[in-house]
């Protein structure tokens, strides 16, 4: 499998800090989704709701829970919003099964196309940014600039990168702290694949690379306080 390019995975997060459509709450953290609450309420009880190989279980069960807490209690900074119906980020430490509706992207083979796109067409920018890696892929690595919705622009090529539309997917999710770098979504991906391994309700998604991640933060964003999401496309395992 060929690996993403790291160089320009950080370089495409660049977009998220150069002022191009900021919300108004930039700056802001993402509101914790609810459950979290009822986690850290009693984290001892919080190992048996978590997944297996989510990290925040390990800790507890290690009985480390400060860093348990510290991974829950983490909030990612806003600074761009959310395309229209996306399911809030997954905590940190924690492996969940969620679902995206239908959206629209802008998909090129790296930062400055996709980046000379938006501002050609005055689209906002969202967060977050999608990147995968491909076993066919030659040269960069494509990664895709997400639209606010599916009302904006029409799917086909222009500027030189293609507009798509992607269809609502289910998936497991991890989220993650600290700079993107390749171990990092080595260990991320084979935890995931773990847990989809002990469970029979979902397999892999037919597609020709069903790994992706998603970045929250631009460079400008701390190391400590960047976010980003690795994720597995699933679709129903067959019944027995």
């Amino acid at each position: 499998m060929r690996w993403l390019n790291w160089k320009t995975l950080t370089a495409s997060a660049v977009a998220l800090g150069a002022g191009v459509g900021y919300a108004a709450g930039k700056g802001e953290k993402l509101p914790a989704p609810a459950y979290v609450a009822d986690l850290l309420a009693d984290l001892p009880a919080a190992a048996d709701k978590l997944q297996p190989h989510s990290p925040a279980r390990d800790a507890i069960e290690a009985g480390d829970l400060e860093a348990a807490r510290a991974m829950l209690s983490f909030r990612p900074l806003s600074e761009a919003p959310l395309p229209e119906g996306f399911p809030a980020y997954t905590p940190v430490g924690v492996i969940e099964v969620k679902q995206y509706p239908a959206y629209r992207k802008a998909v090129g083979p790296g930062f400055w196309p996709l980046f000379q796109h938006i501002s050609k067409q005055d689209i906002p920018m969202t967060a977050p940014v999608e990147m995968r890696s491909s076993p066919s892929q030659q040269g960069e690595s494509p990664m895709a600039f997400l639209y606010q919705s599916t009302a904006v622009g029409a799917p086909g090529p222009i500027d030189g990168v293609a507009v798509e539309d992607a269809a609502p997917t289910v998936v497991a999710s991890l989220g993650l702290t600290g700079r993107m770098n390749r171990e990092a979504a080595v260990e991320a991906r084979e935890r995931l694949e773990a847990w989809l391994a002990g469970q029979s309700e979902h397999r892999l998604a037919a597609t020709p690379e069903p790994f992706r991640l998603f970045g929250y933060n631009s460079p400008m964003v701390p190391k400590e306080q960047q976010y980003w999401e690795a994720q597995l496309l699933l679709e129903p395992a067959p019944k027995p």
